[in-house]
């Protein structure tokens, strides 16, 4: 049985948890897209904790043995997500150019999350339909946790996030169409930036693997659009009603 490192005790029901996994897979994608673009500069204090946040968590999901239903059991608090919670939220209410005389899709920097998120929700399907890449996951998963004693527990260790982005080369590297980040060529000259989003990436893959597991589906997130956007305004609440 699968130790969890955080026991919550707010219960969310099941729509709210799985629409808290999704917007943790936002909040990957948003930090890949933050890394991609800032080339050598750093992604600030709170861009590392968010990616703190879903490395923690991404080493605890299992495969096939995340018997809980809380994807909080995963995160210390709603806030963790926070940055994934308002990028899903603007995907969803901002899809398109906010003038009413354009019915342009927006093709900007800020739309570039969402396709990495759906390219995320793709591949995690069939990455974990291969008993090999499960495999890798699941040894690459107790060799980080190992290592970590050994960097007084630092997450964001560049040891650690290499081998979380080797760990995403040798999964979801491996299938195609592979998922092309777009971003500063500074950012890919740098072979820390390009872990750090490999790393992310693979988070990503990590939190698809929960929604998918908390029943998240492509149809229905796209079929029901609203209740989502419900579900995402009502955790967002629930953030400052915690005490």
């Amino acid at each position: 049985m699968v130790e969890l490192p955080f026991q919550q005790p707010q219960t969310l029901n099941q729509r709210q948890n799985r629409a808290l996994a999704l917007a943790a897979v936002f909040q990957a994608t948003q930090l890949t897209h933050m890394t991609a673009m800032s080339g050598r500069q750093s992604i600030g204090e709170s861009g590392n904790f968010y990616f703190e946040q879903l490395i923690k968590a991404s080493l605890n999901i299992r495969p096939s043995a995340n018997l809980s239903g809380q994807t909080l059991d995963f995160f210390n608090q709603l806030a963790d997500i926070s940055l994934g919670l308002k990028a899903l939220e603007s995907s969803i209410t901002q899809p398109f150019s906010t003038s009413p005389k354009s019915r342009i899709p927006k093709i900007a920097n800020a739309k570039l999350p969402m396709t990495y998120a759906m390219s995320l929700l793709a591949l995690e399907k069939k990455v974990y339909s291969n008993s090999k890449f499960v495999e890798i996951i699941e040894q690459s998963q107790q060799k980080i946790l190992k290592q970590l004693s050994f960097f007084d527990n630092n997450y964001l260790h560049p040891s650690i996030i290499a081998n979380l982005a080797q760990t995403y080369v040798d999964t979801a590297g491996q299938i195609n169409p592979r998922i092309l980040v777009r971003g500063n060529a500074e950012a890919f000259k740098d072979s820390a930036h390009t872990n750090r989003i490999r790393a992310s990436l693979f988070t990503g893959l990590q939190m698809a693997h929960l929604w998918r597991q908390l029943g998240g589906s492509s149809w229905n997130m796209i079929f029901s659009k609203r209740k989502l956007l419900q579900d995402i305004q009502d955790l967002a609440r629930l953030q400052y009603q915690v005490v």
